[in-house]
């Protein structure tokens, strides 16, 4: 074995890179609850084709495995500067250092646990109107009325 670094990591990071998306899109079925943690996921996910891309070069073309300590100084280094947008992920509540639960930290952008999520008011207005009357009203668009058109045709009857 010539490379055994950059063999491990063309064998085995493949599956980390699957694994990483496959958590994206699990994200993706909560829409806007979990929308920052979904790109930050995806960030992760970038990193770590490059790290497999770059591991995969050195072996191809034979380069000396200590190549891949520059790259992944310059990855991490990366990854440390934009860690806002690449670790968004939190194990406290920030306000009463409560440990999260795993949903909370890879699915909730506010970072806050149960107790300490301020409650969403409901929106000022009348309140006899109905919720479709108000979705309608909403969505008067092309986009709205095809969405509306569409929904009818799933409908169980």
């Amino acid at each position: 074995m010539e490379h055994p670094i950059s063999s491990f990591i063309v064998e085995y990071f493949n599956w980390v890179f699957l694994g990483v998306l496959a958590l994206n899109l699990f994200q993706r079925r909560r829409g806007k609850e979990a929308h920052n943690k979904r790109f930050a996921t995806l960030y992760i996910a970038i990193f770590v084709f490059l790290i497999y891309t770059f591991a995969n070069s050195i072996v191809y073309f034979k380069w000396s495995e200590w190549l891949l300590l520059p790259f992944g100084v310059v990855t991490l280094t990366a990854g440390v500067l934009l860690r806002k947008w690449v670790f968004p992920f939190r194990f406290r509540c920030p306000s009463c250092e409560k440990t999260l639960s795993f949903e909370q930290i890879i699915y909730r952008d506010s970072n806050f646990c149960d107790d300490c999520t301020p409650a969403v008011e409901p929106p000022a207005g009348d309140e006899g109107q109905s919720v479709d009357s108000t979705a309608e009203d909403r969505d008067t668009g092309i986009a709205g009325r095809l969405s509306r058109g569409l929904s009818g045709l799933f409908r169980r009857r």
